[in-house]
């Protein structure tokens, strides 16, 4: 009987991750869209493609044009991996001086790792590290078009498939990753979904944004919020994807870093799938346990009053159970206890 309701749980988990991340997809091409019907065609990403293999003939309306064409259709990863030197341009402008292209580049390498696993694998690769390092980029700036539209771009491309998820990996993970550290706040909070982004394409990405130090920079505690929102998301689909191999200190970290944290929905979740780990139990915090038990009586009076299931609950509930650190010894030793 047990097997039905862990099965689904699963089956729901595995459902909304696709689901979140095609949100994701349609959200970012909503907040992108101009106020003006624009046709972004295939041979205009291919231009602009070529363009930044020349420093000079590039400019952030051709980055903020590359970004929205990446994310309004999937086959437009595929043409801007197709021109070679296209992705290595983008790092280029990703890791440059100017805040506005870093943040554009940022971009552009979320919307890639909306793509397939072959372009988050390349982006992962390439840009990963740089994404990372601009985490922790908080400085809030108004000449950001040109490095945040480049930092989009490769956000709309890492919505591409595997393919391009794969180049977009290998060509900007490392400056993705990087760019965590950055002090613009838009670009950092880029980089994170893009490294998100990425993160849902596979194991394979996952495992090169990691050695990146993707995960580790993810995992540090982001005193703002859109930043912090963004990397939660990250972190999710890399313990969904990593599993077991997620390392322990790393599982500790994002631990560590929840128990400082508001429970919402997203961070339930990512709790849920941590607590499958095969090294959950021993690096479950004191504090994040006492968090959800004095969480617990909200959830189950929430869900007394819905009609559809409460996710929240079942989260909190599995985490709980998964939490059992009582060894076969101590249970002996406590039944022997009670019978005495």
């Amino acid at each position: 009987m047990e097997v039905e309701p862990v099965s689904f749980v699963r089956d729901s988990t595995r459902n909304l991750l696709k689901i979140n991340r095609r949100k994701h997809r349609d959200e970012e091409s909503d907040l992108r869209r101009s106020l003006k019907e624009i046709s972004i065609t295939s041979e205009d990403i291919a231009s602009i493609a070529n363009k930044l293999k020349t420093k000079p003939a590039i400019t952030a309306v051709d980055l903020r044009t590359l970004k929205n064409g990446l994310i309004n259709d999937v086959k437009h990863c595929a043409v801007f991996l197709n021109v070679n030197g296209a992705l290595r341009g983008l790092v280029r402008e990703l890791t440059g001086l100017q805040v506005d292209r870093q943040c554009a580049a940022a971009g552009c390498c979320c919307n890639l790792a909306l793509g397939d696993a072959r372009v988050c694998t390349a982006v992962a690769k390439a840009a990963g590290s740089y994404l990372v390092a601009a985490l922790d980029n908080l400085t809030v700036e108004l000449a950001v078009d040109r490095q945040c539209a480049a930092a989009g771009c490769c956000c709309n491309l890492a919505l591409g498939d595997a393919r391009v998820c794969t180049a977009v990996a290998k060509a900007a993970g490392s400056y993705l990753v990087a760019a965590l550290d950055n002090l613009t706040v838009e670009l950092a909070v880029t980089c994170a979904w893009a490294l998100g982004n990425l993160a849902g394409s596979g194991n394979r990405v996952c495992s090169i944004l990691a050695a990146q130090g993707a995960v580790s920079k993810l995992s540090d505690y982001h005193a703002n919020q859109d930043l912090q929102v963004a990397a939660i998301y990250a972190l999710l689909l890399f313990a969904y994807e990593m599993k077991d191999e997620l390392k322990p200190e790393h599982l500790q970290k994002i631990l560590q870093t929840l128990s400082k944290l508001e429970l919402t929905s997203d961070s339930l979740h990512l709790l849920f799938i941590l607590s499958c780990h095969e090294h959950f139990a021993e690096s479950m915090k004191e504090e994040l346990l006492e968090k959800l038990l004095k969480h617990l009586p909200s959830a189950i009076e929430i869900h007394n009053r819905q009609t559809k299931i409460h996710y929240n609950l079942i989260y909190i509930l599995r985490v709980l159970a998964n939490s059992n650190t009582i060894t076969n010894e101590d249970k002996q030793f406590t039944e022997k206890e009670v019978v005495e």
